[in-house]
This record gives structure tokens, sequence and C-alpha cells, in this order.
């Protein structure tokens, strides 16, 4: 049986707290002014050009079945545009401490919607872990949580998603866990590292791919 996902990261204070057990959920959503924060006592270093910060989880989704019950909505919707935020260094910092993608996506078909607001053809905006491209002291680097990484442009995703009470957006319901392109593509396409986990995001990576194949099964049409 896998190690459970329960991190609760000291080094890093982020605005994402998921918890997903027992059909109680505790979370601290990110509002669209804040997602990501490093504390001033965490060593950042790059991988690849890839800075991956650790998320701050009670608990996530460990199967299919979980994942959805603890999304109010799932829907299959293609990314239209993006908007990126990053909060450059701070004397602390070399690396930015906030950071977020904030992606306009179009609904093709809705799956579940427990807020019954939804309507196919609708564009909302859902909030992403990641931004590629930062200019860091003269170098290019990629943020992301976890080696989460954002919906590319034109293409279809399932997700599985809830309503940001903070903003006019919406959120990743089991973080890095919600997301699924809805053509397979490979293990290193879907993560930010290129499918080379650390002790970290192992767990995390597996998890994701055996639910993966769960969702291109049950959501194929």
């Amino acid at each position: 049986m896998k190690k459970k996902i329960t991190m609760i990261i000291g080094l890093v204070s982020l605005s994402i707290l998921t918890a997903c057990s027992n059909s109680q959920s505790v979370k601290e959503k990110p509002s669209e002014e804040k997602a990501t924060t490093q504390s001033a006592s965490e060593t950042v270093k790059a991988n690849n050009g890839v800075v991956s910060y650790h998320g701050k989880y009670l608990e996530l989704a460990e199967n299919m079945d979980a994942l959805e019950k603890d999304a109010p909505i799932i829907i299959k919707a293609t990314k239209k545009s993006e908007k990126t935020t990053v909060t450059k260094e701070t004397k602390e910092n070399v690396f930015p401490t906030d950071f977020y993608t904030m992606s306009d996506v179009q609904i093709n078909s809705i799956k579940k919607d427990t807020t019954e607001k939804l309507t196919e053809n609708a564009t909302i905006k859902v909030l992403e872990y990641s931004v590629e491209n930062v200019m860091v002291e003269g170098k290019k680097y990629d943020l992301t949580i976890d080696g989460y990484k954002n919906m590319e442009k034109g293409e279809e995703y399932t997700l599985f998603l809830e309503k940001n009470p903070d903003g006019d957006n919406y959120i990743l319901s089991n973080a890095i866990i919600s997301k699924f392109p809805v053509e397979e593509v490979g293990k290193e396409e879907l993560f930010l590292d290129g499918g080379e986990t650390t002790e970290a995001t192992e767990d995390i990576e597996e998890i994701y791919q055996e639910i993966y194949q769960e969702v291109l099964t049950e959501y194929s049409e």
C-alpha cells in the first residue's frame, strides 16, 4: 500500500490546504491575489531550470472515488488563454515569492455540477499552480508546486474543480491531482519535472498516473 499523502510543510507556506476524507473537506483556498508564498527560511534550488515548491496538504485523494466525491464540479474544457502573476524576489528570497496562472477555459461538457451555475460553451477562469519562463538574475526558470504543469492552450482537459470563495474563479479541487489531458500523453509531458520524481513528489505522481488511467476510461466520451 502506498504511503498516504499527508504533508504539512513548515518551510514553505502555501495558500493551498486540502483535506479530502470521510466526506469532510477543510480547504484554505488561494484567492486571485495570492497563490504561493515562500518563507524566508527556505533555500530554493533549481533543477534543470525548474523550481518546485512543496504543497501544503492535509490529505489528497488517493483514488478515483475520493477524487469524484470531493469535487463539486467535473467538466471537460479547452484552454483558451492565460494571464500569469509573479511577485518578484524580496530581500530574503532570490526566487519570486508569489506566483500563479489564471487560465480561461471554455466548457465543452459538464459531467457534474452541484452549483448548477455552469453552462456548456461558457468560459470560466481556473487558477493554476505554475508559471513558466520567469527571469531570475538573468536566467529563465519555471516555478511550480510539486511539478504541476499548466494546461496547454488549445488542448482539452478533464477538470475536477470547485468555486473559489475568494474570487471570481475556480480552483482545482485536489490540487495537482485534478487536471487530466483528454488525449493520453506520456508521463514526461504531465509534469514540469519531466517525470523525474523526487522523494517529495514520487507518491503524488504515482497516484496521479493511476487515477489518470481511470479518468481516460471513465470520461472517454
